[in-house]
């Protein structure tokens, strides 16, 4: 399936959420079979930007552009990462009914749209305690090289948090990491490892996540609408 959500421009997904609003805002995703989705980003075909800061330095922030579609495979929820600056580095397109990944794009290290290609597509868990695991490949920085990138998550624990101005239900997912560079032709391989903390909100979606070392810790700032960021990144 082609990643369709590269060509939805910006301004007229904006438009076609306006347009919907009416009937698809606000909608729970009580049609997903997940028994965690009510953690997730709801779906809602007007689109939202999650604006996050990272506590440890400051002056860096990150934007996920979140929101619905509905075509012939059902629903889906698309979720697209920023930089400060608005430049797009990955985009993860979620089926609404089981919460798995349908398709992963990265911007690779030749500044290209890449669709990467997927071994493993589980990233939300099911269930405490049981690990799912999600594995993408996709061109590496160097010429001939190709990433790796796996990741097992884990749900540990139900929290309260405070996520912006009141206390909320939260689940708790660690996630373990490994990143690796491969050269098909020496058959040298470069790896690194990385342990995270993910926390979503109910009602919300991904609210916080920091590495075990706290050499970053990113917390939800605000949401705004898709106008509001364009703003913001146009300044």
């Amino acid at each position: 399936m082609q990643l369709r959500f590269f060509a939805i421009i910006l301004f007229l997904t904006a438009a076609c959420g306006e347009e919907n609003g009416a009937k698809n805002s606000n909608e729970i995703n009580s049609s997903s079979i997940h028994p965690y989705a009510s953690y997730f980003y709801a779906f809602d075909t007007i689109v939202k930007v999650y604006q996050y800061r990272d506590v440890v330095h400051g002056m860096n922030e990150q934007y996920h552009r979140v929101f619905g579609i509905e075509d012939s495979e059902g629903k889906h929820i698309v979720v697209e990462r920023y930089t400060q600056e608005g430049r797009i580095t990955e985009a993860y397109n979620y089926n609404l009914d089981s919460l798995n990944v349908m398709d992963h794009m990265v911007v690779n290290g030749f500044g290209e749209n890449e669709k990467a290609t997927l071994y493993k597509n589980e990233l939300f868990p099911f269930e405490k305690n049981k690990v799912v695991s999600f594995a993408s490949k996709f061109s590496g920085f160097q010429d001939s090289t190709v990433l790796l990138m796996e990741l097992d998550r884990k749900m540990t624990s139900n929290i309260v948090n405070k996520v912006l101005t009141d206390s909320i239900s939260c689940i708790k997912i660690e996630e373990e990491a490994q990143y690796t560079i491969l050269n098909p032709f020496t058959k040298k391989e470069n790896r690194q490892a990385l342990q995270s903390i993910n926390y979503f909100a109910k009602g919300i979606g991904l609210v916080e996540w920091f590495d075990k070392d706290k050499r970053m810790h990113f917390v939800i700032e605000d949401i705004i609408s898709q106008e509001k960021w364009i703003k913001l990144i146009s300044e």
